[in-house]
């Protein structure tokens, strides 16, 4: 049987049909990938406003992380305060770390014997204004094959350079912020030098004055020993300026918060142990994985964290162990007797650590920076 002009219309007609419902379908689709995609970014950028930051950084392909910024960041780590460990600077506050590269420079006074000087220039401008300065120190990584074994000791001198001299005309006025004798026989890795009143005097004239920082080494003999024998200031990595800021959001340093790093440092348990305990209350395991959600290529250092999460009912009766406040008990006993008018409490966080991420920020900068209220401790009923 021949099919008729109705039956081809038909066919045609059930065609677009189901041409417009497949069309349909991909827009569906594509209309739930456009709101996921919006999604991920109305996240991020809340995530990058609790950071400090106004957009997503750019980092450059092969960025290298120096030696003394990665120990800072391991320092923090495995510490127990949420301050910076270093002696002899006070950071008791600080829990930002900012790292900033030599420009470089040129050594001066090359044909003396006794005096060899060197001009250091850092690329910092800018620190925003509700960071208060608590510290910052130059970090110089030493030359260890050029150790000496005569007990030769050298004088480094650290100037803050306030003007800086006119050939023939006039003389540079310098401030002396720091000065160290080190053994040139028994040298460590690096030296550390205490530079804040130079940061501390750029802060206040808003940066507009930075003529570096000059170095002088002196040798009490009179020897050949030159600054570039005895440092690497050639390699930018290896000549560092490291600022420490405070920017008010930094927990103070109390035992009990110590002790609640610790238990947590050693497995704690971070799920349910039983299935009759399932509903209840508690703290389950939550491993943030900055790959995997996209931030892995500005945050450098951890991989992830465990950041865990609170979950389960609040039902009456309230165990002594769900750590529940007074008002919690008395909204769920009266939730036992009117549950339309009054709903359970909820099951939060009650104790919360800080976590320490090294990240690059807006200005290409590597930053050490302690973040508090980032994992859960405890949970509770409130």
């Amino acid at each position: 049987m021949r099919p008729t002009k109705k039956d081809s219309k038909r066919d045609i007609a059930d065609l677009c049909l189901e041409t417009m419902i497949v069309i349909l379908l991909l827009l569906a689709i594509l209309n739930t990938g456009l709101a996921a995609i919006a999604g991920y970014e109305e996240v991020e950028n809340s995530f990058l406003t609790k950071l400090g930051l106004n957009r997503r950084p750019v980092v450059e392909k092969n960025l290298k992380i120096p030696s003394a910024t990665m120990e800072l960041y391991n320092s923090m780590s495995n510490a127990m305060t949420t301050h910076f460990p270093l002696p002899g600077l006070h950071t008791t506050s600080a829990n930002t770390a900012k790292t900033y590269y030599n420009k470089g420079s040129a050594p001066l006074n090359t044909k003396s014997k006794k005096y060899k000087k060197y001009r250091l220039q850092f690329d910092i401008d800018f620190i925003p204004a509700k960071e208060q300065i608590k510290a910052a120190e130059v970090r110089f990584t030493m030359l260890n094959n050029k150790v000496q074994q005569n007990e030769e000791f050298i004088h480094v001198i650290i100037h803050d350079i306030i003007q800086p001299g006119t050939k023939g005309i006039s003389k540079p006025i310098l401030r002396i912020i720091d000065s160290k004798s080190i053994n040139m026989s028994k040298v460590s890795k690096s030296e550390s030098f205490d530079v804040t009143p130079f940061i501390e005097r750029l802060w206040k004239n808003k940066f507009k004055e930075n003529h570096g920082i000059l170095v002088q080494c002196v040798t009490l003999s009179g020897s050949q020993t030159h600054l570039l024998s005895v440092f690497d200031f050639m390699s930018p990595e290896k000549t560092l300026l490291l600022v420490y800021t405070d920017d008010g959001t930094s927990e103070k340093s109390t035992l009990e918060r110590m002790m609640r790093r610790s238990k947590r440092s050693v497995g704690h348990p971070v799920g349910p142990q039983k299935k009759a305990k399932k509903k209840i209350c508690q703290r389950y395991s939550m491993y943030v994985d900055f790959k995997e959600v996209g931030f892995n290529d500005w945050i450098k250092a951890p991989p992830g964290y465990e950041a865990f999460y609170c979950q389960g009912k609040c039902s009456f009766p309230l165990a002594s162990h769900i750590n529940a406040s007074n008002h919690a008990v008395m909204q769920t006993l009266m939730n036992n007797y009117n549950p339309a008018l009054v709903p359970l409490s909820c099951c939060v966080p009650t104790k919360q650590s800080s976590q320490t991420l090294l990240y690059v920020d807006v200005d290409g900068k590597l930053v050490v920076k302690n973040y508090p209220d980032m994992s859960v401790d405890e949970c509770g009923c409130r």
